[in-house]
């Protein structure tokens, strides 16, 4: 009996500060500014380039792709190119990739997006907020 009223604690305790529940609406592909709607949230899955994501060169090179949250700049993943080259004529090259690409990024509503540089579209998935 004690398990049963724990667990109905919790449960009670759960509900109290619950937001509602998630309801998958559309896929979306963002490429000029848009505004997460009211009731809405969005998850930005990943990234269409307009550009190749690695560089090569004989020097440093780094090749950045940006998103635009509320009109400010987000590094959503940075593509770096090292090379050298050596007196025998043989290069070394190394490329590597950095930013939040890997995880998804959730927006509420109310909140802008759009492309930025190296990017031609966003894929997103919109959900609705269900009490």
């Amino acid at each position: 009996m004690k398990i049963a009223g724990v667990f109905f604690l919790f449960f009670f305790i759960g509900s109290c500060f619950a937001q509602g529940n998630l309801q998958f609406n559309q896929v979306k592909l963002v490429s000029t500014v848009e505004t997460v709607p009211v009731g809405k949230i969005w998850k930005v899955e990943n990234i269409l380039p307009s550009v190749r994501p690695t560089t090569t060169s004989w020097s440093n090179a780094t090749l950045d792709f940006t998103i635009l949250v509320n009109g400010q700049t987000v590094y959503y993943l940075s593509a770096e190119s090292k090379g050298s080259l050596y007196g025998n004529g043989q290069t070394g090259i190394t490329s590597m990739s950095a930013g939040i690409g890997a995880s998804p990024i959730w927006l509420p509503a109310g909140t802008t997006l759009a492309t930025g540089q190296n990017i031609l579209s966003l894929s997103v998935i919109e959900f609705n907020i269900v009490p």
